[in-house]
Order: structure tokens, then C-alpha cells, then sequence
């Protein structure tokens, strides 16, 4: 009976994960205006930008790759629709990665910026890189592996916590486990400029 149990919430948890994962939101077709914002959070949550962005992603954080396509189609399909529109885009830790990677494979795309919060793909300076630099991360695949800057035209801003492991490796597990650095962020995207760029490392 006991096993029966386990075995049938380990099949609803199973389920509602699905649907958690599935069910990314469409687009809000709410006009032009001017400005829009796509946040992408770390292990999937979507929920750390929602109040602030027009656009949340979520994924499963064991498989980054949709996530990267969901994101490129957000980012395409808006600015078609409103071409004149500045895009915003912020992530946070794995959400951080996967955006960086994004930019990288996107350098000359114009009228948008992005903000990497604890960004586990941050190249060395100042501090160390971020998890993604330790010895072999090039196991964990595309898009999170290795660490780079190479973001051409779009204006980037990398904030890193300098006791925040996920973005500096050097700073040991101590901030991020007890002193809350990886979440010692601010998530709203409307604080920070359009052309902000370089790294702010506190």
C-alpha cells in the first residue's frame, strides 16, 4: 500500500512538472509599446521576473535547449510584430546562461539589451569565472558549457555578487549557501538602463 502510494505522487508530481514546463504563456499581443522586457529565470522558475517583465520563460532546467528556442521565438515574433520596439532581456543563474548564450548567437540583433544576473557563463574579471569555467564543464553541452564576453552590438551587463559561487567560482559555497548571495539580486528589469553594459561586480 505504502508503495503504491509513493509510486502514485511520484506520478503526479511527474505530471505537474510536464504541465509546469509546457505550459509557457504566448506573447501578450498588447500593442507596440515602445518597450519590452522577456526575463528567463534559473532551474526553470519563471516566477523571479514575472511582476516586472511582459514575457517569462520556463523550462526544465535538465534541458536548456528549449528553452533557448522559446526564447529566440519571443524575441523574433515581437520584433516583427513591433519592430520598433527596444527589448529587454534578464536572466538569473541558469536563465543567465542560457540568455548569454542566446546573445552570443545573436551579437548584431539591434534595439535590445541584456542583463545577466549570477551568470554561471561570466569570463574571468574581476574575480574568477562563473561555474561553467570549472574543469570539465564542456560535459554539460551546449548552451551552458564554457564561459566568453563575445556579445558584439547588443549592450550587456553581467552583476555578479562577489561571494555568489554560481558567478565567480572563486568565492566557495559559504555566500551562496548562508548568506543568500545568488538571490541577493535585483530582479526588476525596469531598474537598470536600456545601454547599461560591462560588469558590475559587488
Amino acid at each position: 500500500m505504502r508503495r503504491a502510494t509513493a509510486l502514485f505522487a511520484a506520478l503526479l508530481l511527474a505530471i505537474l512538472f510536464s504541465i509546469t514546463y509546457a505550459t509557457n504563456p504566448a506573447a501578450r499581443a498588447d500593442g507596440c509599446t515602445g518597450d519590452w522586457a522577456i526575463g528567463i529565470g534559473g532551474s526553470g522558475d519563471p516566477s523571479v521576473f514575472a511582476p516586472y517583465v511582459d514575457q517569462s520563460v520556463g523550462y526544465d532546467p535538465a534541458d536548456p535547449m528549449p528553452a533557448l528556442n522559446e526564447l529566440d521565438r519571443l524575441f523574433w515574433s515581437h520584433r516583427t510584430e513591433c519592430p520598433r520596439d527596444h527589448v529587454r532581456l534578464i536572466g538569473h543563474s541558469e536563465g543567465a546562461g542560457i540568455l548569454h548564450a542566446w546573445v552570443t548567437a545573436h551579437q548584431d540583433a539591434d534595439n535590445a539589451n541584456a542583463i545577466l544576473l549570477s551568470d554561471p557563463k561570466r569570463a574571468p574579471g574581476p574575480g574568477s569565472g562563473g561555474l561553467s569555467s570549472t574543469p570539465g564543464n564542456w560535459l554539460i553541452g551546449y548552451p551552458l558549457a564554457g564561459v566568453d564576453d563575445w556579445f558584439g552590438n547588443i549592450p550587456v551587463l553581467t552583476v555578479c555578487n562577489r561571494d555568489d559561487l554560481i558567478c565567480d567560482t572563486s568565492a566557495g559555497w559559504w555566500g551562496y549557501v548562508f548568506a543568500g548571495a545568488h538571490d541577493r539580486y535585483d530582479f526588476n528589469v525596469w531598474d537598470y538602463g536600456d545601454w547599461n553594459s560591462g560588469v558590475w561586480y559587488r
